[in-house]
């Protein structure tokens, strides 16, 4: 009678990643160290944010009068100066991907040969590139995903609205839209490198599109939602913190003008009333507070279209490319 063994527990070596996963990892292993100590470094700002300095900035603004909370030198500036910080190496962050995918791990080892001298053995292309992208972008999403939800906890438990929630930097780092762009930049850094062959003219060409999607978003995001109008006798009153996109006023002889901020600074209900006897009709255009979550997965959705195209085309090029 025979007896099975029970198998043996498997070590830390046995479970370490192999083939094409451990190359790029050793290859790209002081690009990896770098991002985890920018992720390290990052989530330890947010979490003193969102303790002392957090604590800090809203003793201040209890003490200080509403025209005076921000001045500067204050825990509140110094609050809302990092935070801004924080924004904008989230927002840097996909171009940091693109040209890093562009030009290093694509357009170097295409130019150099490299990757060539892996197809010759037993690593087809496609393989090549999958794992090529597939790495650094794990470890990107590994590093972003806390990063944006830290930052997000960070803005939206913090001592007042400091920063509106339409803020470039802000919008761009505390939602799924983050993570989805670093996509889109390491799939149009791969594009890049896969077209022209070479890490500088790769790298440049990744940069440059992400480039154009960023200054297309910015310029067409009020539109991917339905916005808020209101009418009415005097100036209407947004919600706080709106994003107002634009004023128009009626005038007694009929003629729309547009953007025109007519009575809306007037000081008391007297002089409001006083300033809107030459007008028929005031309307505002804005997008409320609300309109943030579906604004992020509208805009993080088309991001990841953008992506699985670029990546589409990256491997339909090198297939047709490759002898």
């Amino acid at each position: 009678m025979t007896q099975t063994l029970p198998a043996p527990p498997r070590t830390l070596r046995a479970l370490r990643p192999s083939g094409t996963v451990w190359a790029a990892l050793r290859l790209h292993r002081i690009a990896l160290w770098g991002w985890l100590a920018l992720v390290l470094a990052t989530s330890g700002l947010l979490l003193w944010l969102l303790g002392p300095g957090a604590d800090a900035a809203a003793r201040q603004l209890a003490r200080c009068a509403p025209s005076d909370c921000e001045f500067i030198g204050g825990p509140s500036f110094h609050y809302d100066q990092l935070l801004r910080l924080v924004g904008a190496f989230l927002y840097l962050t996909p171009y940091i991907a693109a040209l890093f995918m562009g030009a290093v791990c694509v357009g170097r080892e295409l130019e150099r040969g490299t990757a060539q001298l892996a197809w010759v053995q037993s690593v087809s292309p496609a393989r090549w590139l999958a794992t090529t992208v597939g790495v650094p972008a794990a470890w990107f999403l590994a590093g972003m995903v806390p990063l944006v939800t830290l930052h997000h906890l960070v803005w939206a438990t913090g001592p007042g609205p400091l920063i509106p929630w339409h803020d470039e930097y802000l919008f761009l780092g505390t939602g799924p839209l983050a993570p989805a762009r670093v996509l889109l930049g390491l799939a149009v850094g791969a594009l890049g490198g896969v077209l022209f062959r070479k890490a500088l003219a790769g790298g440049v060409a990744g940069v440059a599109a992400l480039l154009m999607t960023g200054w297309l978003s910015s310029r067409y995001r009020v539109s991917l939602w339905p916005t808020v109008t209101e009418h009415g006798a005097l100036p209407p009153v947004p919600p706080a913190d709106s994003q107002v996109l634009r004023r128009d006023v009626v005038t007694a002889a009929g003629e729309r003008v547009t953007n025109d901020l007519a009575c809306v600074d007037a000081e008391t209900e007297a002089k409001l009333r006083h300033c809107a006897r030459g007008f028929q009709d005031f309307s505002v255009t804005y997008h409320p507070p609300s309109h943030y979550w579906p604004l992020q997965l509208t805009e993080a959705a088309g991001s990841l279209l953008l992506t699985a195209a670029a990546t589409a085309l990256a491997f339909t090029l090198l297939r047709r490319h490759t002898p």
